[in-house]
């Protein structure tokens, strides 16, 4: 499995992506083809529905510049899953407004092939 760390680190970062291209090779990196992720309300299929869910999520909670999404220090995998929370933070740092755990299930090849998003509870 690759960097554990910077693999989460690079998840989040994608939400905070403002170019579009660089975040459309950055779902294309991240996904496999066929990955879906799944929230309690939606279910996302392909990299076209990600790459539209994805600047969905930058430009409400992102663009307006007051958060970003990071990775928390608590990153775990084993057998091609990890887990591990995510925050929106301000911008400018402080305690997260929101945080919610994921959990990614991984091709043998690295790139995520189901992503679960659970928000707080």
């Amino acid at each position: 499995m690759t960097d554990i760390n910077a693999f989460a680190n690079a998840f989040a970062a994608v939400w905070n992506e403002p170019d579009a291209e660089l975040r459309r090779a950055a779902v294309v990196r991240l996904w496999d083809e066929d990955a879906v992720e799944y929230t309690p309300e939606n279910t996302y299929r392909g990299h076209d529905e990600l790459e539209k869910r994805v600047a969905a999520a930058y430009e409400q909670f992102v663009a307006p510049g007051e958060n970003v999404f990071a990775a928390a220090d608590d990153v775990r995998g084993h057998h091609g899953a990890l887990v591990f929370t995510t925050h929106l933070v301000p911008a400018g740092g402080g305690s997260p407004q929101w945080s919610g755990t994921i959990v990614l299930l991984l091709t043998p090849g690295g790139r995520i092939e189901r992503d679960y998003q659970f928000p707080p509870a």
